[in-house]
């Protein structure tokens, strides 16, 4: 029987998403930049619009929209709670994107590991759920109190909580050393910038098919947002001198998570380490300091959330099918499931950057920037990493799909579901459409 209270949910999401595409076809290019303001009782919220935050909202509602739509008809014990922590992480994200309030952002920042907490704890899959869904928190909240500490400075210094009132701000050369630090760190646990990746692996393996989905769509681009929207704007002069830090760790981090990704037998942990390799890949691109590689880099935030979405869709798939993620349970898929095994084909080569796919606009870019800087060693870096993302995926396509049918394949032929081919198919436009036109998005980043 149908549940009339899913729907809300879900009409309020999509409610917000033509919201979106609203003030994205009536926003001028040559003066980019929306502003309204809400009252709640005697508080006064401001809120701001620019390109990136019209970007990121369409990401987060987009993603949003399309766990609705997988979850619609899968009857679990907590669907309508399921649907309202949803609907939670829908408005969390919006005050996330919307707003230039370095007090505000860290409510809500915070905030967000509410719904995710939830999401693994309780409904995560096994018995490491709960381990999981408290190493998320901690190193995130341990992050997020060094920028705490930040705020509270710079409120101390300007007496405001505006982003805009510290542009150029003057202040002790130290301080600047430190609170850059406060920021980074932060910001670099939820890219996950190595070594702070070691929590996103045990999440993606615990969470549901639509935790794994926002979190690697959705949430891991609040830290290269971050960076973006907050430490560069504040300390732009800091962020340079301390480039060739970062750019040193995310070479490391590109490379380490390639290699691991190499030799995981769960099938959820090898996106969890190509997503965070290809989140290091988006830092060194913000880091080069190149027209280029800023714009490939935000352009990959935006093709990565498409993506690993779908990806983590399709393992939620055939979990849901055989009840494992161990790669050496799977063989033969092509001839019992080829709808999954078409849709799994494309965003495979999606994710190896193949041309005429979003991820290949996006690197190719940050490659251009990279050089053209003279990072030679990161663009070498880069570019194996590439060449080792080839190895791991077509490794485990090969091993899913290739090869003879076992028994499992044999008593479980149901392919993709009316749902199942929906979600699947609206997320290969998107991939195919950017990667065909990248100047839809390009020209506003």
């Amino acid at each position: 029987m149908f549940n009339l209270a899913i729907l809300y949910p879900f009409l309020f999401s999509i409610l917000l998403q033509l919201y979106v595409f609203y003030i994205w076809f009536t926003l001028d290019l040559n003066n980019p930049f929306y502003f309204f303001e809400l009252n709640f009782f005697y508080f006064q919220v401001e809120f701001f619009l620019d390109t990136l935050s019209l970007l990121f909202l369409f990401l987060t509602t987009f993603i949003i929209n399309c766990c609705f739509l997988y979850n619609w008809n899968i009857q679990t014990t907590y669907q309508v709670e399921y649907f309202y922590c949803l609907l939670a992480v829908v408005i969390i994200l919006f005050f996330i994107f919307s707003t230039t309030n370095l007090l505000i952002f860290y409510i809500f920042f915070e905030a967000i590991l509410i719904p995710f907490f939830l999401l693994i704890g309780i409904v995560g899959y096994n018995k490491r759920k709960v381990h999981a869904s408290f190493l998320l928190f901690f190193y995130t909240f341990f992050g997020s109190l060094l920028m705490l500490l930040g705020i509270i400075y710079l409120y101390l210094q300007q007496g405001s909580f505006q982003n805009f009132y510290f542009f150029e701000w003057n202040s002790n050369l130290n301080s600047k050393y430190y609170l850059w630090w406060c920021f980074f760190i932060s910001f670099a646990i939820k890219i996950p910038v190595f070594p702070f990746h070691l929590w996103l692996p045990e999440a993606h393996v615990e969470s549901p098919t639509e935790g794994s989905v926002i979190l690697a769509g959705i949430l891991l681009k609040l830290g290269t947002y971050g960076l973006c929207r907050f430490l560069f704007f504040l300390f732009p002069s800091t962020s340079f001198y301390y480039s060739s830090i970062v750019l040193v760790l995310c070479c490391l981090g590109v490379i380490y998570t390639s290699l691991m990704a190499l030799r995981q037998v769960d099938i959820k942990k090898i996106i969890a380490y190509s997503s965070v390799g290809h989140m290091n890949f988006c830092t060194v691109g913000l880091f080069s300091f190149n027209y280029y590689s800023l714009q490939g880099s935000i352009f990959m935030m935006i093709g990565h959330g498409v993506i690993s979405s779908c990806l983590f869709f399709l393992i939620g798939m055939i979990y849901q099918r055989y009840h494992t993620k161990l790669i050496y349970h799977y063989s033969g898929l092509c001839y019992s499931m080829p709808f999954y095994y078409f849709f799994f084909f494309i965003f495979m080569f999606s994710n190896i950057s193949f041309p005429m796919t979003v991820d290949f606009i996006s690197e190719f870019l940050i490659l251009i920037g990279i050089f053209i800087s003279n990072y030679i060693t990161a663009f070498i870096c880069c570019f194996f990493s590439i060449f080792l993302g080839v190895l791991y995926n077509l490794y485990m396509f090969n091993k899913i799909f290739f090869g003879l049918p076992n028994k499992k394949s044999f008593t479980n032929t149901i392919d993709l579901t009316l749902e199942e081919t929906l979600v699947c198919s609206i997320l290969l436009f998107f991939n195919l459409l950017l990667g065909v036109y990248p100047s839809i998005f390009l020209n506003w980043i």
